[in-house]
């Protein structure tokens, strides 16, 4: 790496609690020696925080943004709303078509500069999706959209928190739906990414990692784990990969949680974030694996009922900034 680690963080809608997380997340969460922060939002946003709030966040603005102008131990600042017209005016606690522009503003050049190499990172406040699509109708969420971006077909969703970790083998997709998406051969891409996150991000050397069966008590109520999962499962052993399954839900995630495993396949949404829920509803992270890199975002939404109030918990969003600058600088030692 020729430049400085850069890790980038967009506000989200600005009508929401992302401003102020983040600003509460960079005021705990100084850059390192060895790294700078590009925070990508709107001026107006956070001028109208301090004033709301008192919170306000010393960075330098800068108006190009290049390899290697950014240097580490800096916190930087981009206005994208410089460059958008009709975008003065945002509104607080509502949904709007202003709030959607400048949130995908952001995150659109989070995911340039992050195609391009310059930054290593990307840590994304919470957008409201129903905005976004008031601009952008093909927008289904940050993981699909810089996924999209970057040209990636292997990609998954994994929740990160102290005591357990969980990748979706689905997403956002009805229950009718999930045994016909689910094959093999996406089974065993999670697998693989999960294990190549955990070696890379966690520095576990022979990550434990569990596969969730479909059904209730597993191949006792249907045959998805005998033709799909344990195929999977059996490929990723002969991989060398140190994984178990399929396991019945309601027994695997207490064991996971009580540190059997380092993580989990979940195969859809519910099954594995209703458990991660409970245990870490405060300080989980979700984390894009199989993109070019790193992408961390708190695991929780917008929020608008307590937005500019100085209410608002940053925990998840502070654990996500901090699993980026661990991956980022575990991944520059590496090079």
């Amino acid at each position: 790496m020729s430049h400085d680690p850069v890790i980038a963080l967009t506000m989200g809608d600005p009508g929401g609690i992302g401003p102020e997380i983040l600003v509460k997340a960079l005021q705990k969460e100084k850059p390192s020696k060895r790294s700078a922060y590009l925070l990508i939002g709107s001026r107006e946003v956070f001028k109208t925080l301090c004033q709301k709030t008192g919170l306000w966040l010393s960075f330098k603005t800068v108006h190009t943004v290049l390899p290697g102008s950014l240097r580490a131990g800096n916190i930087y600042f981009f206005d994208v709303s410089s460059g958008l017209r009709g975008c003065e005016t945002f509104k607080i606690g509502k949904l709007s078509r202003e709030n959607g522009r400048l949130a995908l503003s952001a995150i659109e050049k989070a995911a340039s500069w992050a195609k391009q190499g310059i930054v290593d990172a990307i840590v994304t406040a919470p957008v409201n999706k129903t905005a976004i699509r008031l601009v952008d109708k093909k927008f289904i969420g940050h993981t699909e959209y810089l996924a999209q971006r970057s040209r990636v077909r292997r990609f998954a969703m994994m929740f990160v928190s102290p005591r357990l970790n969980v990748t979706l083998a689905t997403i956002h997709v009805s229950l009718k739906k999930v045994s016909h998406l689910l094959t093999a051969k996406s089974i065993l891409e999670k697998i693989v990414l999960t294990s190549e996150m955990l070696k890379r991000g966690f520095g576990i050397k022979k990550p434990r990692i569990a596969v969730c069966a479909l059904n209730p008590h597993g191949k006792e109520s249907g045959d998805e784990e005998v033709k799909v999962i344990e195929p999977a499962v059996r490929a990723a052993c002969r991989k060398g990969i140190d994984a178990v399954g399929p396991l019945s839900a309601d027994l695997l995630f207490h064991a996971a949680y009580h540190g059997q495993y380092d993580a989990v396949i979940g195969m859809y949404h519910d099954q594995a974030l209703a458990p991660f829920k409970l245990v870490a509803f405060h300080d989980g992270v979700n984390v894009t694996l199989g993109l070019p890199y790193i992408r961390t975002s708190p695991d929780h939404g917008t929020a608008f009922d307590i937005a500019y109030q100085g209410k608002a918990d940053p925990s998840s969003m502070l654990a996500a900034l901090r699993l980026a600058k661990k991956a980022v600088l575990a991944k520059c030692s590496h090079r």
